[in-house]
């Protein structure tokens, strides 16, 4: 028994000193927002749009496959790919050349076009289908955490950015479950969560 004491101190030491030399993600990631702010209009979503004191106006729409919707006095306005804030300043700027000084508030009622998608070492790979957007912790939790020999620290999630290449972004487990909550930041529809 004595004999073996060593070889095992010696085995532990170099498994932590692998550990170590891993070292901590750098970034870096997505700002943190609100989920209000960072979520994206999509086909089949429902929204609410009121104009203050112009009732007639106020509406609720669903968004068409083809990205827009139909409003009172504007007709065809396209919403899809942009998000709330985007969106009542687009539809304040039209309503503005009717009403004066009009103020529009744009709310999202019922959400059915966000979806993300978990793949690799994971309990339940697939597509995840949300009603409001995910966080990557939350979006690993609906697909079961990791399975057997999931590498948890060398998680990638890829996001097709606005000029049409991917972004990649590197996650922790650990070190999320250690309070560096920054890596922790919200998915967009679309985004793909890939676990090693």
């Amino acid at each position: 028994m004595r004999g073996r004491t060593p070889t095992f101190a010696l085995l532990f030491a170099s498994a932590l000193s692998l550990a170590a030399c891993r070292g901590s993600l750098a970034g870096p990631w997505p700002p943190i927002e609100a989920a209000t702010q960072t979520y994206r209009v999509g086909p089949g979503d429902v929204l609410r749009v009121s104009v203050f004191g112009n009732q007639e106006l106020n509406t609720r729409v669903t968004v068409r496959p083809d990205g827009r919707v139909t409003l009172p006095l504007l007709d065809e306005v396209a919403v899809a790919g942009h998000t709330v804030n985007e969106v009542s300043t687009e539809v304040t700027a039209g309503y503005r050349r009717y009403v004066q000084d009009a103020r529009v508030a744009v709310v999202i009622e019922e959400v059915h076009s966000y979806r993300v998608f978990v793949t690799g070492k994971v309990q339940r790979p697939g597509e995840f289908e949300a009603r409001t957007p995910l966080t990557v912790m939350q979006a690993l939790s609906l697909a079961g955490g990791g399975a057997r020999g999931a590498d948890m620290d060398g998680i990638v999630i890829l996001r097709r950015g606005a000029n049409g290449r991917d972004e990649r972004y590197e996650f922790s487990y650990t070190e999320c479950v250690e309070g560096r909550t920054e890596m922790n930041f919200m998915l967009r529809s679309g985004d793909t969560v890939i676990v090693p």
